[in-house]
C-alpha cells in the first residue's frame, strides 16, 4: 500500500471585470505573482492590451483585486510502493 500526502491550499484569484473590463473570466493561481502574470497574459491574448503598454495604474488595479479564493484545492501525491 502506498502512502498518501494531502496538501490543502487556498489559491488566489482575480476577476477580469473587477479590473475594469467587460469580461467574465476569472484567473486563478497558487500565488499572487502567478495570478498577476496570468492576468497580464489574458489581457494580451483576449483584450489586445500589450503588456509593454500597460500602465502602472492598471497593474495596481489588478494587484488590489487579487483575493484569496474560497475554493479549497486538495492535491494528493502518491508515493510509489517500495517493498
Amino acid at each position: 500500500m502506498s502512502q498518501i500526502f494531502e496538501d490543502w491550499t487556498r489559491p488566489f484569484s482575480v476577476r477580469c471585470s473587477d479590473v475594469g473590463l467587460h469580461c467574465n473570466c476569472v484567473i486563478f493561481g497558487m500565488s499572487e505573482n502567478k495570478v498577476m502574470n496570468g492576468t497580464i497574459v489574458h489581457m494580451f491574448e483576449y483584450h489586445a492590451i500589450d503588456p509593454k503598454e500597460m500602465t502602472s495604474e492598471m497593474k495596481s488595479r489588478i494587484k488590489q483585486n487579487i483575493k484569496a479564493s474560497r475554493v479549497t484545492v486538495r492535491v494528493q501525491h502518491a508515493l510509489p510502493k517500495l517493498f
